[in-house]
């Protein structure tokens, strides 16, 4: 039977994954009772590759910002990536804090 799931994101460390420009809190992965959801912050500037996904991708924006081709996205903004889509991403001036969901 399935049940709620509960996680307090202020009990989970901070992992590098990579060391001064991406880090992460990993709430739940692939093999948890909930979708793999994490936190994720970038440093200022960062930019990923062009990259795709075999699954979709939500990002809440929380604090900062993210920019996705010409968009720019702050706190509160929603962005919603489906699979197999190409997409590059940028921490704005000052960073970003976002949490990402992964969606089939």
């Amino acid at each position: 039977m399935a049940s709620i799931v509960r996680v307090d994101e202020a009990e989970i460390p901070w992992s590098d994954y990579e060391p001064g420009e991406i880090r992460v809190k990993m709430i739940s992965g692939r093999d948890g009772p909930a979708p793999p959801m994490q936190y994720v912050e970038y440093a200022p500037g960062h930019s990923d590759r062009v990259h795709s996904h075999t699954e979709g991708e939500v990002f809440v924006v929380m604090a900062g910002e993210v920019v996705v081709g010409d968009t720019v996205s702050g706190p509160g903004t929603v962005v919603y990536i489906p699979s197999g889509v190409e997409y590059a991403m940028r921490g704005g001036d000052i960073g970003a804090r976002f949490l990402r969901i992964v969606v089939p």
